[in-house]
This record gives structure tokens, C-alpha cells and sequence, in this order.
């Protein structure tokens, strides 16, 4: 019997495919080119930087999707979040046209990361305070909104100069007790009135006390990126005002929620709370310590 060898070269394989086959496969790789993730892998609670260099209205990672913007460069960039609570693994972030057409999918890691306990010893008057139904609306409503215009640029500016009493991420407990929460931002330590800046421009949405948080400033610094700073004793800025990098917005306090003067803030990232040591350089109060 006699045996014809075949010999299959890629452009041979290829020419056997079906014509839509083969558009949807060539078009996967020139966008799989054309946008990029970076980084490709990353711990739980940072921000991955979106980029593409065809119109992509908005990119989805599992069941979250964020806008992308057009910038002075000539390419489209937005920053997507990875919550302290996503799963692991590798998955695809999709960049989508305004149609809802997929342009490319680009793979990401997120690798597990440990956050260590952390126990708050609170009066009891202190920790009774709750926020009320409007609070939580105030603050809903300022999580939810992304504005158009870019304010800010990397890196970020240090709030103070103070060294870092609580990470990002640390689960939280009251008086031993298990809250259930993690921490959601970072402290920095600091006296009674010390100064708090923007960590850069933007407009100012919440300039209000709230029973947990006390005086509190939040920021819109533009196309996703937005910053609350925590229990001020006096607040410097109005309701609507644009602010520029290092602005003097309020001074530390011990309002709220607080055991002593010190100031909270937070980094969001299209509404999730991310890790600022991400954005900003800081020294932590335990390794300050260590050296001294």
C-alpha cells in the first residue's frame, strides 16, 4: 500500500480555514497589539493601566467594565481596579468599541496577597457611632460618578509628611472583636492641625462632617481617579472648588471614628477602594522605627 505524505506548513493551514475564521483570528492579533495591561500581574488591591491605540469606549474584567478616555497622545487609557476581594487566577480584560464589539482581549494575573489583623482600640462612645442613610448615599453617589477631564498625573503628592500607622488592606478589629471590614485606605501619623494637601488637582464633590468619618474632603481628579481624606479637624476648601496638587484642603483631627488625631485617606479607582503605596511613596511608622 502507498502512503502520500502530507506536508502542512502554517500557510497551508491557514488557507484551509474558513474565511471568517481566519478574520476573527488576524483581528484578535492586531488587537491583542494594538492594546496593552500593564502590569500583566498584580496583587490583590492595585490598579491595573489600560491602553489602547484604537477607539475602545470602555474594557471589562469579568462582571466590572470601566471607560476608557481619549487623550492628548492620540490613544485611549483608563485604569482598571482590582478589589481586595476578586479571586485570583488569570483572566481576560476585553477591550470593547462603543458598539460593544470586542477589539482585543489581554490576559491578567491577580495574585493572592496576605493582609495581616489589625486590632483599634476604640472608647465605646466611639465605637458606637453608625452612619446614617444619607451618609452612605453622599458617599455612594461620589463613589459611582467618573468624570471626563483628566486632572492628575503620576506620581501622586503626599497628603503630610507622617509615616504610615495602617496599610491598605489590614483586617480590622474593634477591641478584639472581628469587624468583618478590611482598611479600606491608609493612616498616616501626625499632630492635632497639621496641614492636609491634595495629592493633585481636581474638583471638590463632598467638603461635610459624617458621624464615622468625621470632616471629611473627597476629590474627583478626573477619568476614574478619586481621594476622600478622613476625621479633619477643620475643613479649607468649598463645595465645587478646583483645587491644584499640594493645596491645602483641611487639618488633622480626631473626628468620628477615631482614637486620636491622625489623618485617613483613600484612593478609588472607578469606585473600589485601592492601595495609595501604590500611587504614592510612604514610609511606614514600623521601619521608621527600626532604623532610628
Amino acid at each position: 500500500m502507498n502512503y502520500r505524505r502530507f506536508s502542512y506548513t502554517p500557510w497551508r493551514i491557514f488557507a484551509a480555514l474558513p474565511a471568517a475564521l481566519l478574520a476573527l483570528i488576524f483581528a484578535s492579533a492586531a488587537g491583542a497589539q494594538q492594546c496593552t495591561v500593564k502590569p500583566g500581574s498584580i496583587p490583590q488591591g492595585q490598579t491595573v493601566r489600560l491602553r489602547c491605540e484604537v477607539p475602545a469606549a470602555t474594557a471589562r474584567l469579568n462582571a466590572r467594565t470601566v471607560r476608557l478616555f481619549k487623550q492628548g497622545s492620540g490613544d485611549w487609557q483608563g485604569l482598571m481596579p482590582v478589589a481586595v476581594a476578586d479571586t485570583p487566577g488569570t483572566y481576560p480584560i476585553e477591550f470593547l468599541a462603543a458598539d460593544g464589539s470586542t477589539l482585543a482581549s489581554v490576559n491578567l494575573t491577580i495574585r493572592r496577597t496576605m493582609f495581616p489583623s489589625q486590632n483599634v482600640v476604640l472608647a465605646p462612645q466611639i465605637e458606637a457611632l453608625h452612619s446614617t442613610a444619607e451618609e452612605m448615599q453622599t458617599l455612594t453617589t461620589f463613589r459611582d460618578s467618573v468624570s471626563d477631564v483628566k486632572y492628575w498625573e503620576v506620581p501622586l503628592v503626599p497628603p503630610l509628611p507622617g509615616c504610615v500607622i495602617s496599610p491598605f488592606g489590614v483586617k480590622r478589629l474593634h477591641n478584639g472583636k472581628p469587624t468583618g471590614e478590611f482598611h479600606a485606605g491608609i493612616d498616616q501619623r501626625a499632630s492635632d492641625g497639621t496641614p492636609i494637601r491634595a495629592v493633585a488637582a481636581g474638583a471638590v464633590k463632598i467638603v461635610q462632617p459624617f458621624n464615622v468619618l468625621g470632616g471629611t474632603v473627597g476629590i474627583d481628579h478626573g477619568q476614574g481617579l478619586e481621594t476622600m481624606y478622613l476625621h479633619m479637624s477643620k475643613l479649607n476648601v468649598e463645595l465645587g472648588a478646583h483645587i491644584n496638587e499640594g493645596d491645602v484642603i483641611g487639618y488633622v483631627g480626631a473626628t468620628g471614628r477615631a482614637n486620636g488625631p491622625h489623618l485617613h485617606w483613600v484612593i478609588y479607582v472607578n469606585g473600589v477602594p485601592q492601595n495609595p503605596q501604590q500611587w504614592v511613596t510612604l514610609k511606614s511608622c514600623a521601619t521608621a522605627k527600626k532604623k532610628s
